[in-house]
């Protein structure tokens, strides 16, 4: 996986490909040198066609508190050790699974992390206290998939309000489940409640799971609310991505898209881990997505920005949740239900 420096300050992407498969991800913060969200994570391996993607976006409000400096004095949260920490946890474990047979489950990788954040959190411990303080707070969001001839499947692990995704010909479709007490996706973009499960070395956590499958071509990826948490509607997300993806010629040039666009209208870090299977090459996994952006931007995108340029609020919030009841019944389709979640 090649790294490549952006012309944006603060930012970077990762990308690979080879046939019938092409990962990126993209990493930005809004604070040069503080960003909180830790580098995304994509694994692929070759011989057993699996892998897996993640991301983690230390918790800012709960681990605001200094954890230590750098050896060049620079120093650091308890939220910006925390999503390292889980995401050097995540990679271990994922090798370890591949490699060693150990628990592919959410039990394993929460073993892990617990005794890894437990290990970072000796000698730390939060400057401040209250009830909503953590010690290396982090969200975790996280696709283990395995690829076949014509389908992919997964099993999607997260803890906390960063989300894993399929994308389709019919569509986006959110695969997890945010750590709230709501699971409308225009509600937690209004009111942004707080989160009711976090990865933290001196709480217990949850490590959620689900499984599924889809037919490729296909696309899966995982994101941190620096993406999806600061646009107008939740389809908004989907045009964004589909149409950084319309104007590339390649890889690094969407990744490039991708920058670009996310800093125009976030209030927050921001990363993405991205896979792509099934297609021959940039040129397919372009056109197919083609008619699907049409769609999103003729009945999504181009009605909300008219609503939200006439002056009449309640207009605009009516259009908003006319588009978003338009919207769920695609998005929410591979969402699981909170019983079905381990």
């Amino acid at each position: 996986m090649e790294i490549v420096a952006s012309e944006s300050p603060g930012a970077a992407y990762w990308r690979w490909q080879e046939q019938g498969i092409q990962a990126l991800g993209v990493w930005t913060e809004r604070k040069a040198g503080a960003g909180e969200d830790a580098e995304p994570l994509l694994i692929h391996r070759k011989p057993a066609a699996e892998g897996l993607i993640a991301v983690f976006d230390g918790a800012g409000g709960a681990g605001s508190a200094g954890a230590g400096s750098t050896p060049d004095g620079r120093e650091r949260t308890g939220a910006w050790v925390g999503s390292r920490t889980a995401r050097a946890a995540t990679e271990e474990w994922y090798v370890r699974v591949a490699e060693d047979n150990a628990d592919p489950g959410a039990f394993g990788l929460k073993s892990l992390l617990d005794l890894r954040l437990g290990q970072m959190a000796i000698g730390n411990p939060s400057k401040l206290g209250g009830s909503m303080r953590r010690t290396l707070p982090t969200t975790l969001a996280s696709i283990r998939y395995e690829v076949g001839d014509d389908a992919v499947r997964w099993q999607v692990f997260w803890a906390g309000d960063s989300r894993c995704y399929l994308l389709e010909e019919s569509g986006l479709q959110q695969l997890s489940l945010d750590d709230t007490d709501s699971a409308d996706a225009l509600t937690l973009l209004i009111e942004d409640p707080p989160m009711t499960n976090l990865v933290s070395a001196d709480r217990h956590f949850v490590v959620n799971s689900a499984h599924g499958d889809a037919p490729a071509p296909c696309v899966l990826l995982c994101a941190t609310d620096g993406f999806f948490g600061y646009v107008r509607g939740p389809a908004d997300f989907e045009y964004f991505l589909l149409k950084s993806l319309s104007t590339a010629v390649d890889l690094d040039h969407w990744a490039g898209n991708l920058v670009e666009t996310v800093c125009s209208y976030t209030g927050d870090d921001a990363s993405l881990s991205l896979l792509a299977l099934g297609f021959s090459d940039f040129e397919d996994l372009r056109g197919y997505y083609a008619a699907r952006l049409g769609l999103v931007r003729t009945e999504f995108w181009e009605p909300l920005r008219a609503a939200e340029e006439r002056t009449d609020r309640e207009g605009f919030v009516a259009a908003r949740k006319g588009s978003w009841e338009h919207y769920r019944s695609g998005y929410e389709r591979r969402m699981p239900f909170k019983e079905e979640v381990r």
